[in-house]
C-alpha cells in the first residue's frame, strides 16, 4: 500500500510539473500579429539572398575551396519565387549560376559585386559582374557596386566612385548603384551623383542609438524622408531593413520571432502604402555571420537554415516554437530532484511549497539558459563552455534545494584555499564538527563531508571565474555578446542566501575583495554602455552585484595594495594597444594611405594585423601563455599573459582573451596576496 509520503511526493511533483507546463505553454503558445492588408497572391518586391547552409561561410571560400551547388540555388530560388519578385546578391564569387536560375523562376536580380580592401579580389568581382549582366540582361534589374565598403573603411569615396563609373561605362543601359548604411551616404556626398539610384540600409536594431520595436516604423519613415530631402535628384530605395529573431538586447531593441514578425509586417504595410522601393533582409538564416556579429547576426532570415518558414509575414508566431521540447528538458531537471525530496518524508506543506517554488524556478532558468546556449554557440569550444557553465549552475541549484529541504548548510573554503585545493598541492584539514550539519551523516552517508566541502569550494571558485570571464567579455566587446542571465541568476541568488544562512565567520582575504571589486566596476561600465533601457543588461548588473556582496563581506579585511602596480601597468598596456588599433585599423589616415598605395608599408601592416585578428592569433597566444602561467605558477608568465590578453581585447579576440585574463589574473593575485599574508 502506498505510504503517505509517496502520495504527498506524487501530488507535489504533479503540481510542479503542471506549473512548468503552464509556464512553457504561456511563453511558447503562438500569438497573433497584425498582417498587412495585401491580396493572397501579392508578391513582395525583393529580398537579400545568400545560399550558405549551416556549416558554410564565404569567409572560407579561399582556404577551403567552398562551392555552392546548383541544386542548392535551384531549390532556394524555387522557394523565394513564391513570395518575391526580385532577389539581391552581394557577390558573384561562386554564385555565377544565380541569374540563370532566377530566369527559370521569373525572378529579377539586383546583382552585387563585392568591393573590398583587396584590389585583386575587387577587380575579379567587377569583371565578373559585368560579364554576368551582359549574359543575362533580361533578369538583371541593376548592379550594386559594393556593400558597406565605406562603413568598413576598406575603400575611399573616390575609389568607390571610380568602380561605379567603370561599371556604368561597361553597362550603359543598366542601372548602377552602391549600398550602405544611410549615414554613410551623408558622410560621402560624392558617391550619390555617380549612381543611378541610392540604395540605403535602415536597420533600427543596429543603429548607434538602437530603436525599440515600438518606435521602429517611425524611425524608418523619418530616415527615408530625410535622405530624400538630402538627395532630391535620386530615387531612394531601401536596400536593407529587417529585425533579428534571436540574440541580445541593445538598449530598447529586443530580438525575437514575434518582434521580427511585427517589424516586417508593419514595414511591408507602410512601404506598399507609400509606394516605396525596398529590399528586406534576408532570405535564410546565415549562421556564419555570428563569427563577426555575435549570435544575433545569424538570425535575420525569413526562413531558418533548414529552409523552414518562420511565419514572419503570416500566421501566429511564437518566440519558442519548440516549447514542448524545452518543457521536457525542464521536467527532466525536476525529476532529478526526487532523491532530495525523498530524503525528507516529514516535510510540512510550507516546506513543500518552498521546495516546489525553488525547484520550478531553477529548472526553468536552467532550461532557458540551455536554450540560449543552443542559439549562441557556434563550435565545439563554445558548446564546451556551455556545458561547464550549466554543470556548475546545476550544482548550486541542487545545493540550494538541499539547504532548503534537508537543513544542510553548505560550507566553503576561501577562493585562495580553493585554488590551492584545485592545484592538488595539499588538502586542508577539516574538522568534522566544522562541516557536520544537523542532517549531515543522515543525508550524505556515501560522501565524506570533507570531500563535500571541497566540491562546494571548487564549484564556487568555478562559478566566480566563469562570471568574471563573462563580465570581461561584456565589458570589452558588449556589442556582439549575449547576457547569460538565466544561468548565473541561480548562483547569484544562492550565494546570497547561503551567506544569510552562514553562522561561522568566513576566513577569506584579498582575492574575494578583488573579485567583488572587479564585478562591481565591470557591472557599472556595462550599465553605462548599455543604458538602463536594456533590461537584459540591467538584470546582468543585478547578478554581478549579488555575486559581489558575499565576496565583499568575506574579503573586507583583505588588502589589494600589492596589486596596485600591476593594475596600473595593465591600464597603460591596454591604452597602448587601443591607440595601436586606432592608428592601424580605424584611422582615416591609414585608409587613405592604403587607397593611394596598396603595397605601402602602412597597408601591409594593416593587412597583416587583420589576418592575425581573423585567425584569432592574439586570443590563442594569450590563452596558451595563460595556461603555461597557471601550470608554472610564476608571476612573470602571469604578467606576460595578462598583457597579451589585453591585446586580445583591443584587437577583437575577446573570447579567448577573457579566459586568459581571468586565469592569469587570479593566479597572479593569489600568488602575490598569499605572499603578503605569509
Amino acid at each position: 500500500m502506498m505510504s503517505n509520503h509517496a502520495k504527498k511526493t506524487i501530488g507535489a511533483y504533479g503540481l510542479i510539473l503542471s506549473a512548468i507546463f503552464a509556464f512553457w505553454y504561456v511563453v511558447g503558445h503562438p500569438r497573433l500579429v497584425k498582417e498587412p492588408a495585401l491580396s493572397a497572391d501579392h508578391k513582395l518586391q525583393s529580398v537579400s539572398y545568400a545560399p550558405f547552409e549551416k556549416n558554410q561561410s564565404p569567409l572560407d571560400a579561399g582556404s577551403k575551396g567552398l562551392k555552392i551547388s546548383d541544386q542548392r540555388i535551384d531549390a532556394d530560388l524555387a522557394i523565394l519565387s513564391r513570395r518575391f519578385n526580385c532577389i539581391r546578391t552581394y557577390s558573384v564569387a561562386g554564385l555565377e549560376s544565380v541569374p540563370a536560375f532566377a530566369e527559370k523562376y521569373g525572378l529579377k536580380v539586383l546583382l552585387g559585386a563585392l568591393i573590398s580592401g583587396d584590389p585583386v579580389l575587387t577587380r575579379n568581382e567587377v569583371a565578373k559582374v559585368i560579364e554576368l549582366a551582359r549574359r543575362y540582361p533580361s533578369c538583371v534589374r541593376g548592379i550594386v557596386v559594393g556593400n558597406e565598403a565605406l562603413l568598413r573603411r576598406e575603400v575611399t569615396g573616390a575609389e568607390l566612385v571610380g568602380y561605379i563609373r567603370e561599371v556604368k561605362s561597361a553597362l550603359p543601359d543598366m542601372p548602377v548603384t552602391y549600398a550602405d548604411v544611410w549615414e554613410f551616404w551623408r558622410k560621402h556626398p560624392e558617391v550619390a551623383p555617380a549612381t543611378d539610384f541610392v540604395l540605403i540600409h535602415i536597420l533600427p536594431y543596429w543603429e548607434d542609438d538602437p530603436v525599440s520595436i515600438d518606435e521602429s516604423m517611425a524611425h524608418v519613415r523619418k530616415i527615408r524622408e530625410e535622405l530624400a530631402r538630402k538627395i532630391p535628384d535620386k530615387e531612394i530605395v531601401i536596400g536593407e531593413t529587417g529585425w533579428p529573431s534571436e540574440g541580445r538586447m541593445r538598449e530598447g531593441a529586443l530580438p525575437g520571432r514575434i518582434n521580427q514578425a511585427r517589424f516586417m509586417r508593419g514595414f511591408v504595410a507602410m512601404a506598399e502604402q507609400e509606394g516605396w522601393q525596398y529590399n528586406v533582409i534576408e532570405a535564410f538564416d546565415q549562421p556564419w555571420k555570428r563569427a563577426r556579429e555575435g549570435a544575433v547576426g545569424g538570425y535575420w532570415g525569413l526562413y531558418d537554415t533548414d529552409r523552414k518558414d518562420k511565419s514572419v509575414f503570416s500566421g501566429p508566431v511564437s518566440d519558442y516554437p519548440n516549447w514542448p521540447l524545452w518543457f521536457c528538458v525542464s521536467a527532466g531537471v525536476i525529476l532529478l530532484t526526487l532523491p532530495i525530496a525523498g530524503k525528507r518524508p516529514d516535510m510540512t506543506r510550507i516546506q513543500w511549497l518552498k521546495f516546489a517554488g525553488v525547484a520550478v524556478a531553477g529548472a526553468v532558468l536552467i532550461t532557458l539558459q540551455a536554450h540560449q546556449f543552443t542559439i549562441i554557440s557556434r563550435n565545439g569550444w563554445e558548446y564546451l563552455w556551455a556545458i561547464m557553465v550549466l554543470v556548475q549552475v546545476a550544482i548550486v541549484y541542487f545545493l540550494i534545494l538541499s539547504t532548503l529541504t534537508l537543513e544542510f548548510r553548505p560550507q566553503h573554503l576561501s577562493l585562495s584555499d580553493s585554488m590551492v585545493l584545485l592545484r592538488g598541492w595539499f588538502r586542508l584539514p577539516v574538522k568534522k564538527n566544522r562541516c557536520q550539519t544537523l542532517a549531515g551523516d543522515r543525508f550524505f552517508p556515501l560522501l565524506d563531508l570533507q570531500c563535500l566541502q571541497s566540491v562546494i569550494s571548487v564549484n564556487r571558485l568555478a562559478v566566480i571565474s566563469f562570471a568574471l570571464i563573462a563580465v570581461a567579455g561584456l565589458f570589452f566587446d558588449a556589442r556582439y555578446r549575449s547576457f547569460n542571465n538565466c544561468g548565473f541568476m541561480i548562483p547569484a541568488c544562492g550565494y546570497v542566501w547561503f551567506l544569510l544562512q552562514e553562522k561561522r565567520s568566513v576566513q577569506a582575504g584579498g582575492l574575494e575583495r578583488l573579485c567583488a571589486l572587479t564585478l562591481l566596476l565591470a557591472a557599472m561600465g556595462i550599465l553605462f554602455k548599455e543604458t538602463a533601457l536594456n533590461l537584459q543588461a540591467d538584470v546582468w548588473v543585478g547578478i554581478c552585484l549579488l555575486l559581489a556582496v558575499p565576496l565583499w563581506k568575506e574579503g573586507k579585511a583583505g588588502q589589494l595594495r600589492p596589486l596596485v602596480s600591476d593594475g596600473l601597468m595593465m591600464a597603460a598596456a591596454y591604452a597602448v594597444f587601443s591607440i595601436m588599433r586606432y592608428v592601424i585599423l580605424d584611422s582615416n589616415m591609414v585608409t587613405n594611405l592604403c587607397a593611394e598605395n596598396p603595397d605601402g608599408i602602412a597597408c601591409l601592416i594593416r593587412s597583416f594585423m587583420g589576418k592575425l585578428m581573423y585567425h584569432q592569433v592574439f586570443g590563442l597566444s594569450s590563452l596558451v601563455l595563460a595556461g603555461l602561467a597557471v601550470w608554472r605558477n610564476t608571476a612573470r608568465l602571469c604578467v606576460a599573459a595578462l598583457i597579451l590578453s589585453l591585446s586580445s581585447f583591443a584587437f577583437y579576440n575577446v573570447g579567448m582573451g577573457a579566459i586568459a585574463f581571468v586565469l592569469a589574473g587570479l593566479t597572479l593575485a593569489h600568488k602575490k596576496l598569499s605572499a603578503v599574508s605569509r
